[in-house]
């Protein structure tokens, strides 16, 4: 089996990459999903995060109430390491565990948007980046996300900026035109994988 890190910047297109992928029948994992389990009633995740940030961090329903969190991490950078200092290892292990339930599977791709932050590199035999023109992302994150271009500007400076992550990257699908010439470019990509089996 060989293993793949997905990674970009946000809005650079991760979720076009992947929904390719799926369609053409690769297993992809996705950190973030495995965040938003690690963050439920009762995972170590949300206790681990509510001993350290006290109950202010809950809906009145119990959950955590994930854009507090997210404004309260993104304004504090001693708060954001705290977070990740608590869920990149459990995220870590988790991911893991998932991709060893698909050993028999040839290729497994796994998102992991902050990759490079995270120094996770050597998990994987491969690093694929999603990449996009700067302005084109900023008005996804705008058009899509909602998310002003102040903003978005704020949180892509917690990130590598894209184009160290394209140097590091062995394989880049370049996010700047249509659907089609994105999947044109993973299926060129995943016929050179096949063929060299």
């Amino acid at each position: 089996m060989k293993t793949v890190g997905l990674s970009g910047v946000m809005g650079a297109g991760k979720s076009s990459v992947i929904e390719i992928l799926q369609a053409e029948g690769i297993t992809v994992l996705d950190c973030d999903a495995i965040n938003a389990q690690l963050l439920q009633k009762g995972e170590a995740g949300y206790t681990a995060l509510v001993d350290l940030f006290s109950d202010s961090l809950l809906n009145t329903d119990g959950s955590i109430n994930t854009q507090y969190m997210s404004n309260l991490i993104f304004s504090d950078s001693i708060k954001k390491r705290q977070a990740e200092g608590i869920l990149h290892p459990l995220i870590k292990q988790r991911i893991l565990q998932e991709v060893a339930r698909h050993a028999q599977e040839a290729l497994v791709v796994v998102e992991v948007p902050l990759l490079f932050e995270v120094h996770w590199e050597d998990a994987f035999d491969e690093i694929w980046v999603v990449a996009c023109d700067e302005e084109l992302l900023l008005r996804r994150l705008s058009q899509y996300r909602h998310i002003p271009k102040e903003e978005a500007l704020r949180r892509l400076q917690h990130q590598l900026p894209q184009q160290e992550k394209i140097e590091k990257a062995d394989v880049v699908f370049y996010n700047n035109g249509d659907k089609e010439s994105l999947k044109r470019q993973i299926c060129d990509i995943l016929n050179v994988k096949r063929q060299s089996r």
